[in-house]
């Protein structure tokens, strides 16, 4: 779990570089780096979305019938992020 984390955050830089670069770049009209960035970022979208909704699911059960529970909150999280993984297409076609 620690070493998915740093390459999410390692990914994320990258990303985050390619993003300033390509802003840079399309000042100067110049738009080459908008096709890679379109590949990278909708495969980490797939990424990331479906490994929290795995982990959403899994503290869930890991609570037991608290999990369960309204008052634990934890249902009404699973709610407002479960359309995470299909916004902009499905994750596994995202992927």
């Amino acid at each position: 779990m620690v070493a998915q984390m740093y390459a999410h955050a390692y990914a994320s830089e990258r990303i985050y570089d390619l993003y300033d670069q390509f802003c840079k770049d399309s000042l100067n009209g110049e738009f080459k780096l908008l096709d890679i960035m379109h590949h990278f970022t909708s495969g980490m979208k797939s990424v990331f979305t479906q490994e929290c909704w795995d982990s959403l699911i899994l503290m869930r059960q890991s609570l037991g019938g608290a999990g369960y529970s309204a008052w634990s909150g934890i249902p009404l999280i699973i709610d407002d992020y479960s359309p995470s993984t299909t916004f902009e297409g499905d994750n596994t076609v995202m992927a």
